[in-house]
């Protein structure tokens, strides 16, 4: 293996133990801090910035780590398995089985370890509400989500060629799996630190510690996101009308049995659709 693949495997192996480490110390920490809901508009669309903040923030680190760079170590392992035969043979992506281009790395970060994650986590939003409080178990629940949602479509899709090409195809589905659990779980405990950290601009007091100044340099996002603008104003906008006026039926007991009923069937759903593509392929 030559000296750049050794650094590659070596910086992607890392990302893995970084992100692997992020997950399991955040995995008891709720995903929703508790906090008093807002009461103006101003205080509404502030506290909806901080949220966009840790949610951005929290899967641009996660995709990047997990996703990003972990994705491109699982490539290298599957390249390594699969044997003479795959080598050279052209993958979904149109990229060639044992070369690692800069441009193929550079696309497929940009794309599935920034973008993706970036679009999933405005989608943890409203879910975050009714999924399980502990981060792990939030987060794995999501993992399964994408796994049902974008994993079947792409690199879960029976269809996909490159589970022609790759070798063994148990191996395959495990690490494509086990990344998008780990991404959930990564993200989520990365969302729960952040929410407990990051407090609205209306609220920094000069004198606040001087980690939650630093955590607020995450709300950079919102400017360089361009993509997310539209579905972020929206969601300003909703919570500075309805500032606060939803929270005694978000904490109602009914609004949570309904939520776990839902989150029940859609984890039903969701390994359904998993189970079946994953038995399809193998």
């Amino acid at each position: 293996m030559r000296t750049g693949n050794l650094i590659l495997v070596a910086i992607c192996a890392a990302a893995v133990v970084a992100s692997s480490t992020v997950a399991w110390r955040g995995r008891h920490l709720p995903v929703v801090a508790p906090r008093d809901a807002p009461t103006s508009a101003s205080s509404a669309a502030f506290d909806a910035l901080r949220t966009l903040a840790c949610m951005l923030t929290a899967g641009f680190i996660a995709g990047s780590l997990v996703v990003g760079l972990g994705g491109r170590l699982v490539m290298r392992v599957l390249a390594a398995t699969s044997g003479e035969t795959a080598q050279g043979r052209t993958t979904d992506a149109g990229e060639q089985v044992g070369e690692i281009t800069f441009d193929g790395s550079l696309g497929f970060f940009l794309f599935a370890g920034i973008l993706v994650p970036l679009v999933s986590s405005l989608v943890f939003i409203p879910l975050r509400r009714i999924l399980p409080r502990p981060a792990w178990i939030a987060g794995s629940l999501f993992g399964l989500l994408l796994l049902a949602t974008f994993g079947v479509s792409d690199p879960l899709s029976p269809d996909n060629v490159d589970f022609r090409i790759l070798s063994p195809l148990w191996l395959a589905v495990t690490l494509v799996c086990l990344t998008a659990l780990l991404f959930g779980m990564t993200f989520s405990a990365l969302v729960a630190r952040l929410d407990a950290t990051l407090v609205p601009l209306d609220r920094l007091r000069s004198d606040a510690p001087r980690r939650r100044k630093l955590a607020s340099l995450s709300l950079v996002w919102l400017l360089i996101a361009l993509p997310l603008v539209a579905p972020a104003t929206v969601y300003v906008a909703g919570r500075a009308i309805a500032h606060g006026r939803l929270a005694p039926t978000i904490n109602s007991p009914a609004f949570r049995l309904a939520g776990a009923a839902l989150v029940l069937a859609g984890t039903v759903a969701a390994a359904v659709a998993v189970l079946g593509a994953t038995t399809e392929i193998v």
